[in-house]
Parts: C-alpha cells; structure tokens; sequence
C-alpha cells in the first residue's frame, strides 16, 4: 500500500483540478490524444500518476474553511501559518521538541569521539612495555605489524583482542554518518518536505531523500560488519584468547571496544525508530509506503528510439496508472486510464493480464493486475468497472512482491534488533525464491473485505480455485486464508467445499476445518462445524466430496468398504462415512451410487446425525428426496434431541418442498425439543431465517405453540417487520378494524397506514346488508376479534345504529379484547356505547379531515379529503396506543402460557391471593378472620376456577382455593392437604363447590362437601356446563343474556326467576292488551292458541311453578 498525504475530497479535487476535472468523456479522451505522445506514456504518464490522487483515509486530516472559494490555482486557503522551515539547517527549537533526533545526535557524538580517541590511540601509543608478539620484540604499542595473521587467525591471543577492538573502533565514521539525520542538516533529513497542505490535498506516495538512503546502506553494512565482529567475537572466546594474554592494557582496550560494540546497536536501534516515527508521523505504516525515487532521477535522462521499447515502456506505464489509481480508489482516474490504454494497447486488458507463470518453479514476475488491488482494498466500485471493461475475476497473478530498496534492505536486518511497537502484521515481500499466484478472491479474504468477497462470487469468481505456488504449503483455495466466521459463510452459501484436501499425499492433506484446529481460531471452527466440516480422512471420503462417480465407482469395485469411517481401521474424530461427506458437499450422483451400493443412510456420525440431518441442514432438497427413497428415517435424533427437521429450521432459504417431503414421510411439523420446547418455527424465527419461518407456516407449523418458557414462536425475534411477515403468512391478526361499511375508504386508509407500519390488520370487507349474516361469516368475525389484541373501532354518525357494530364491541368486552375508538364526525358517545368504550381512549382525527363527500359511483359511501400532515400526526398517536396494546396482549399471554404450564406441570392450582392480590396476601387455613370462601373443585377444571377466583377477588371477595399440599411443602402427603382443607372449611364463611361430569365422582369433594354440611357452613354449588358454542353463537348471542336451566329440574326455581325477571323487561301484562290482541298476536305468531284471556303456555309455566313451589315447601 502507499502513503498519501491527505487530498482533497474526491468530488472538490475533480471539480477544481484541471488533470481531474468532470468534463464529459469525449473531451477528456480528445485531451489525451492531443497531449500524449510514446515518451510521455513511457516518462511523464509515471510522473503525472503519482503527482495527485483523491483517497479516502483518515490520516493526516486537515479541516479547511468550508465557505472559501477555490481559487483558480486550485488552492484552499488553509486556516492557520505554517512553520518556516530554515534552508540549510532546522532551527535548534524543532531538534529539541524530538522524541529520538536528539538522542540518535548526541548519541552518535559522543560515541565516534570516544571511538576516533581509540583510533589514534591504536595508531600513536607506542608503549614499550606492550608487545603484542614475542616474534618482534622490537614492535611495540597496539598497532597491528602483520594484520594478515589476524585476519587469517594465526594471531596471538594479545593481537586478537586488538584486532576485535581495532575493527570496532574503526566503525566510527559510518556511525557518525548514521547520526547526521539528527542532526537537523536538511542535506540529511529522511523525507522530502510537501509544499503545504495549502496546494492540494492529495496524497502521494513517500520520498525517502537520497543521501538518507545512504544513510540506510551505511547502516546496512554496519549490520553486516557487526555480524562479523560478532562471530570473530566468539571464535576469540572460544579459543581462550580471552585468557592467554597477559598484559592488562590489552584488556583494558577490548572491555572499552565490547561496550563500543554494543553500542554501534544501541545508535542503529535509534537510528531505526527515529526513521519509524518520521515515517509513520507522515502517514507511512509500511514499507510499501515510501519509495526511494531512484528509478525516477535516472529516468530523465533516458531516451527511446526503439518502437519494442517504446511500447513495452507505455504497457509499464499504463500498467501503474491502472493499478495506482486502482489502489487509491478514484474510480473516474481508473476509467479515464483503462479508456487510454484501450485505445493504444490492442485486446487490452485480456492480452496484458492473467498470464502470469512460474518459472523454473520458483521465479514468476507480478503484472500488477488492478482486479487484485481492488479486491484486495475492498474497492467494489472498482471492481465493478474493471469488469465491465473486461478484467477477468478468476484471473492468477503475484500479488506478494518483492520489492528491492534500501528502505527494504535496511529493515530486513533492522527487523532482528528493533522490536515493532505493537505486533502487527508484516509486509508482504518475502522470498525472492517463492512465487504464489493468486486469484482476486483470494486477495479479499486475506483481508477481510466481505462485501468484497460477496461481489466476486456473485459475478462468478470460483470459490474453490486453488492458487498456484512454488510452495506447496499456499496451493489451497480461498476459504484457507480466511479468519471471519462471516467470510467463510459467504463461501460455503457460494459453494466453497469445505471437505477438499488441496494437495492428498502432500504437505497439504489437511481440511479447512483442520487448519482452522491448528489455528485455534474458535469462531471460524464453530461456523465449519456446523455446516459439516471433517478432518481429512481416506481418499474414498474426498472423491465422494468432490462427486467424482469415476473414483467412487473404483473404489466400490475394489470392495472398499462403502461405511468406511478413516484409514486402516480407524475411526475418523467426527465418525462420517463417504455418504456423509457426499452429502455435505451435495455431491447428487455419488449418494445415489453409494446408496445403491448399500451405504446405510441412517448411519450416525458422532453427533448422532444421520446422511438426512446434514441433508436437512445445509437445504440440499435434491439429495433429501434421495435419501428418503432408500428408506431414511426421518424421526432419528441426535445428541441434542433435534430431528432431521428440526435441522433444517437453522437453514437460510429453505423452501417448501423440503419441508413437505419429511412430512409426508412422517416426520412431525410441530416436533418440540424435550430440552427447550422450541419447535421448528421457533428456531426459523429466532434465526431470523424468514423464508425458512414461512416455508414451515406453509407446511402446517403453529404459530401457537409453546414452549417450556410459554414463549410463541412469533415472540422470538424483536424485529416488528419480521413479526409482520410471520403473522400475515399464518393468518394471525393483531387489530381487528370494527367500521360501518359507509365509511370502508377510511377503514381502508388506516388499514394501509397500520400495515405499513408493520401492525397486522383484520378488515370485514363483505357487508352484512347483503348477506344477512352468514353462520360462517359470523364465525369468521368472531374468531378474529377473540384472537386479536386489539379491537379498533371507527366511530362515525351511524356506527350506534349498526347492530352488527355492537354485537362485535360486546363480543370484544366479553372475551376481554381491548377495545381503542377512532372518531371521525364528533359523534356524541351514548348509553349504548358507553358500555364498551372510554373518552379517553378515544383518539379524533377530526383535525385530518378537510372535506366530507359521498361516492360518485355508490351514494351510501362517504369518503373524506384530508390533510396528510395532520393525519400523520393523528395516526401516530393512535399507533402509539395500538403498539402498546400490542405489547400488553404479548405479555399477558407469555404470563397466562407459563401459568398454565406450571398448572400442567404441577397439576396445582395455586391460591389467587398468592398469585394475583397485589399486596402478597396468602390466605391460609390457620387465619384468624372466618371473610373468606372456599372453593372446592375436585383437581378438575383449572382454568374455570381460576377465572372465578380472579372474579371473586376482584369483587373484594377473598378466596381460599383447594389446593395439592406439595405447593406449600415438599414433603406434604395426601393426609396433610385433607388436615389443611378442614381447617380452611371450618373458617371459612362459605362454601363453594364446583360439580360437574368431571367432579361428580370425585372423593375429595364428597368428603369436603359432607365436611362443610356437617359444620353448617353455607353452601353454593356451581354447576358447569361443558356445552361447545361455537364462534357464529357467540357473535349472535354477544349481546344477549344467557339462562341456564338443568334437564332434571334441579334449581329449576332459581333459573326460571331469572329467566322471568329477563322476560319482564319486554313481556305486556293481559289485562293491558285491548279486545283484537287475537288479530295482533295473529300478526306476530302463525298459530295462536288461547284459553281465556291468556296463552296456553303461560298458564302452564305458571301452573308448572305452582307445583314446584309446591313440591319445594
């Protein structure tokens, strides 16, 4: 990658720039052919690509006066002065404010004086008393009389310390050189100086100056001269040269020249992070980033006369423009270069691209292909471009290249001695002996650009295209290099195989999977898991992965076991056969030659999955249809109890089809997890996998059911436009819309605005004028309002006179459906409707209406103009009131579903004032106070007793339910729940007992029943009728009271004074009738009977309460 200094935003630089300009493309390519000629192609096309560039980075961020005009010389006018930098030599206030300058300077100072003092002191000290080699006696002090015994180690023990010290201290003019950047000498400084940010913003790439580049190969032979003193210093140890030389002085000299020598690392140590940190304060955070320039300064001067030449010079020119602009994203540059070479480079770009080699097996040159870059950068624009001008996807080339610099040079050996500040990923210049050829899909999942990765394989990069190496080790396909759970789930949606073994019989007989294990990268483990992944097993296994019917029909024939589990005999870590493995890869034709050959379809791998439940998971429809042909059981669990059904819920798109053929084989839709409850369409769900959620509402999924937490299927993901899918798709409706049919245009315009907020709606379209009331229509209206969570009802001048209107409000009321009133034309609430609705749940949108009409084409219908601004308003604060009804339905439910699987649980019926009073009240049988009832109910009848007991305390009425003694204490029996129910009953105020079919015969309340006749307590006998009505009765009957009667006559008294005390309300007395009440009776009923002055019925209902009241004194 480069660095760039920060440039203006893309759209300002093209804007302002003349060389970017958005002038149409005709005119911009007529600007090209005027201006560029073969030598600008080969020289200035070079210089012109890296002058300016937009990028998009965040680096060196420079905020600029947004009201400033750009002025003609495409300059800002910058807030803020610059610094004046001195020409020859930085002012000593910048040398100070330094983290390493002045450090590396006096460092660098002070240790050539030391080491030049120990240079002339090798030179001038002729002390007599030193005699380095007794040979020559007469040569005295510490220089050297025949260096070529040092170097050729036949020296003394004496002249090798001096020769180690000599070659040390003779360093000091390369460490002094070293030390110059620091110096402040601008002759010196490592980078060039941009102009000002004032210019331009762009970025360009780095420019190391020259005589800092000698800087970098003074340090490199330090290193390596350093490498030798290092070696010689341990050869002189080991030889004991150390210790056989008796004069003191030498010692002396060497332990200064040892401390020299580790000191030359310390300046080298300096001089590198003093070059880190001016690099990365620049915007450089790789080598990449800079550049010496050298090919510049040496390209002025060249001149091509040769067309060969000329032309290999313009393909090297329109190369690098391509690849620069492609790796610094200016899509318009990148256009306006491809339209150059275009027009100059025959078949560009299949001719100059996608034919790299390796050659002699290592050696192969990169064409610098921008497809790669752009993959690489993530830059899908790009990519886009580059193929719709013809760059091939799956096209190879050297993406890791080396590069030779001396930046480069100096940080290979820089690398050994200075640590990087954090650890963080190296350059990719490697080897000059190792060639890996690429595709741009492999570029993109090294670094992680899903959206990248999304885009090729959907325009038909190959997923499983393995790379070309001299290396063994990297010949493998893109999901090798990946380390994002999210890529390499992009890859196996596109058809990755996860199960190829890249080079069997190599270095590379391994999986994906297991590479991921030697990795320890736990999320990327995780995602090949559970889409299949295996370890490498047999060469029968991966022939079957890869549908190779050829090999598999091979091994078949030389009787290789067809349930085979690894070689010689082993079992493989996950235990899969070849079938496994042919499914996971959906390899269609192997399974059906492996089944023919006997493979068992309900073997079972170590997770207790059967071939079906891999077949299941991974939404491969084809090869379920196959499997189930050959008899695959479809009801197998696993380790985790999940059918092969309950699999394919984690599917994404799973269709119909699939779902339908388990089904049919017998597999159960609504099959829940013994663990958890959940069922398929609670997985869908709460994986967020709509079309798989639909597909299981199509096949017969409930929408209903619960699970062990009374959590519905639809409750399991948050996502309101989810939930609205999902309950459309099942029939499930939130609001019920109550509306006379005159006023369907607005009934039709709140429906829209509540499903476009993702609020199912249930709307009656079918006018019950014309239909006269259907028994089915009725049920239909019923059914939605006691399913819905809300009931709204529009209120306009004739909704109190639709008896239809009414019926729905007292069916709502009656089954406890929230009822939320709409007003439209300020109608006065009255008896009738004060009953069901509240004033202030009223929500008017009166304030949206402008006008009032009636329907061109029907003059019954009345339409509304409106103001959409007041309307919106209006309309959100009704769906703020719908949302939370919504929101209080779901928890009522979620709380009414976990109590009453606590009830099936526990068969227990707890106590309402343990349950329901709100100050925690628990009425127990040892109370003092006799205020309460006792309810009596035989274990029978839960719901009932529980509706009746929340009525009762409602009423202020406590009550005392019977209940299993195991609630109280676990270590309750029978004898004591009897002990705690006559202590209930004899303090209690009355008695209520429940009979019906069910108690009747039940010995818990006989004993209880006698126990309270005993103890004269009052008794109130409840008798339960388990009579089915269905929906259309109760929308008929939702207004009219109920009168029970039993058929045996018992309480027969009481039942017909209520039924009387009704009849009152609408009965005309006899005697108030005039002479004709034949002729109006003859108008009401076809055949009237009188016996005197009254009806034949009516005496004998009279006569008949005349006997029973008889009969009962």
């Amino acid at each position: 990658m480069s660095l760039y200094i920060d440039a203006k935003t893309p759209i300002i630089h093209e804007n302002a720039s003349e060389n970017h300009s958005t002038r149409s493309h005709e005119a911009r390519t007529h600007e090209i052919h005027a201006q560029a000629s073969d030598h600008y192609a080969a020289t200035g096309l070079q210089q012109r690509d890296t002058a300016r560039r937009p990028v998009y980075s965040r680096r060196n961020a420079v905020r600029y006066r947004e009201s400033s005009p750009l002025s003609s010389d495409n300059n800002f006018e910058l807030l803020g002065k610059e610094p004046h930098v001195q020409k020859y030599l930085v002012a000593r206030s910048y040398r100070q404010n330094s983290y390493f300058a002045t450090k590396l300077h006096h460092f660098s100072i002070i240790l050539t004086t030391i080491m030049a003092c120990a240079v002339c002191f090798y030179y001038l000290h002729n002390d007599k008393s030193i005699v380095l080699n007794q040979e020559w006696p007469t040569q005295h002090g510490f220089r050297l009389t025949d260096p070529k015994r040092f170097y050729t180690f036949q020296a003394t023990g004496c002249e090798s310390m001096i020769g180690f010290a000599a070659l040390t201290y003779h360093t000091f003019p390369a460490l002094l050189i070293l030390g110059l950047p620091g110096s402040g000498l601008r002759l010196f400084e490592p980078f060039h100086r941009q102009q000002g940010y004032q210019e331009s913003r762009t970025r360009v790439k780095l420019k190391r100056k020259l005589m800092f580049q000698v800087c970098e190969m003074v340090g490199v032979l330090v290193f390596l001269f350093s490498f030798v003193l290092f070696l010689f210093f341990w050869y002189m140890v080991f030889r004991h040269a150390a210790f056989s030389c008796p004069i003191l002085s030498v010692h002396v000299y060497c332990f200064l020249a040892f401390l020299c020598f580790i000191a030359i690392f310390v300046e080298l140590c300096l001089f590198a992070r003093y070059r880190e940190h001016i690099k990365m304060t620049l915007g450089a955070f790789k080598e990449s980033d800079q550049t010496g320039n050298v090919r510049h300064l040496f390209g002025k001067t060249e001149r091509k006369t040769s067309t060969s030449t000329s032309t290999r010079a313009l393909i090297h020119a329109c190369r690098n423009r391509i690849f620069r602009a492609t790796r610094s994203g200016d899509s318009a540059e990148l256009e306006r270069a491809i339209v150059y070479a275009k027009e100059r480079l025959p078949d560009f770009p299949s001719r100059y691209y996608g034919n790299v080699v390796i050659y002699l097996t290592f050696f192969s040159l990169s064409e610098k292909n921008p497809m790669h870059m752009a993959a690489y950068n993530g830059h899908v624009e790009a990519m886009k471009l580059l193929l719709s001008y013809g760059f091939d996807v799956n096209a190879f080339d050297k993406f890791s290249r080396v590069r030779f610099s001396t930046g480069d040079l100096f940080w290979y050996f820089a690398q050994f001695f200075v640590s990087k500040p954090v650890d963080v990923e190296q350059d990719q210049a490697v080897s000059v002996l190792k060639s890996t050829l690429v595709s741009p899909l492999h570029c993109a999942v090294t670094s992680g650009q899903s959206e990248a990765v999304r885009w090729l394989l959907q325009h038909g990069a190959d997923a499983n295209l393995v790379a070309v190496s001299s290396y063994r080790s990297e010949r493998v396909p893109p999901i090798f290099l990946a380390d994002h759970p999210e890529i390499v789930r992009i890859l196996i949606e596109h058809g990755a195989n996860i199960l190829m073994v890249p080079d069997p019989g190599h270095m590379n007989t391994v999986t994906v999977l297991q590479m991921a294990y030697m990795r320890s990268d736990r999320a990327v483990e995780h995602e090949l898991e559970e889409h299949g992944g295996d370890v490498a097993l047999t060469p029968f296994h991966a022939a079957a992965a890869l549908d190779d019917v050829v090999a598999v029909r091979k091994f078949i024939r030389d009787g290789i076991d067809v349930n085979c589990l690894g070689e010689q005999g082993y079992l493989g870590m996950n235990r899969r056969t070849p079938l496994h493995w042919a499914v996971v890869n959906n390899a269609k034709n192997v399974v059906e030659i492996l089944l023919h050959s006997n493979a068992d379809p309900n073997f079972q791998d170590v997770r207790g999955r059967t071939p079906l439940h891999w077949a299941a998971r991974l939404n491969h429809a084809e090869i379920i249809s196959c499997l189930l042909s050959y008899d695959a059981n479809v009801n197998i669990v696993d380790q985790d109890a999940m059918t092969p059904l309950i699999c394919a819920a984690f599917g994404r798109n799973v269709g119909r089809e699939l779902f339908t053929d388990l089904v049919n084989k017998g597999a159960n839709i609504n099959y829940a997890l013994p663990t958890t409850g959940d069922t398929a369409l609670h997985i869908a769900i709460r994986c967020e996998n709509k079309n798989t959620a639909l597909a299981i509402l199509a096949s017969g999924g409930m929408i209903l059911t619960l699970n062990r937490e009374g959590v519905r299927p639809i409750d399991c993901t948050t996502s309101t436009k989810f939930q609205y899918e999902v309950k459309q798709a099942a029939g499930h409706r939130d609001v019920m819309i109550s509306y006379t049919h005159t006023h369907i245009e607005f009934a039709k315009k709140l429906r829209k605005s509540l499903e476009d907020n993702h609020v199912t709606t249930w709307l009656d379209l079918m006018d019950p004028s014309g239909i006269g009331g259907g028994t089915i229509w009725r049920a239909e209206i019923a059914r939605g309002i006691t399913n819905a969570a809300l009931v709204v009802c529009i209120l306009a001048e004739d909704y109190a006179e639709s008896d239809w209107c009414l019926k729905e409000l007292a069916l709502a009321k009656q089954v406890g459906t929230p009822i939320l009133a709409v007003s439209t034309e300020n109608v006065t609430i009255g008896e009738d409707l004060q009953v069901y609705l509240y004033t202030r749940q009223m929500i008017p949108f009166e304030p949206a209406i402008i006008a009032t009409k009636r329907n061109i084409l029907n003059s019954r219908l009345i339409e509304y103009e409106y103001d959409e601004f007041q309307y919106a308003h209006q309309f959100r604060l009704l769906l703020d009131g719908v949302r939370d009804e919504i929101e209080k339905n779901r928890k009522n439910v979620l709380c009414r579903n976990m109590r009453l699987q606590q009830n099936a649980n526990n068969s227990t019926i707890v106590t309402m004032m343990q349950n329901r009073m709100p100050n925690k009240v628990h009425v127990d049988a040892s109370m003092g106070s006799n205020q309460f009832v006792f309810i009596s109910h035989g274990d029978k009848h839960a719901r009932f007793v529980d509706r009746l007991s929340r009525a009762l305390t409602e009423k202020k009425v406590l009550c005392y339910v019977d209940r299993y003694v195991s609630n109280i204490s676990e270590s309750g029996d029978v004898a004591d729940r009897i002990h705690a129910a006559k202590e209930a009953i004899l303090k209690c105020s009355c008695f209520v007992v429940i009979l019906s079919d069910s108690t009747v015969n039940c010995d818990f309340l006989t004993d209880q029943l006698a126990f309270a006749e005993d103890k004269a307590k009052p008794i109130f006998p409840i008798i339960l009728n388990k009579i089915e009505v269905g929906l259309d009765k109760n929308y008929t009957l939702a207004r009219t009271e109920l009168y029970h009667f039993i058929m045996n006559g018992l309480g027969f008294k009481s039942s017909l004074q209520n039924l009387l005390t009704g009849l009152m309300t609408h009965y005309i007395a006899a005697n108030s009738l005039n002479d004709d009440i034949s002729e109006i009776l003859g108008k009401s009923y076809a055949t009237p009977t009188l016996i005197g002055n009254g009806f034949t019925e009516s005496y004998s209902i009279l006569e008949e309460h005349s006997i029973l009241g008889a009969l009962s004194e």
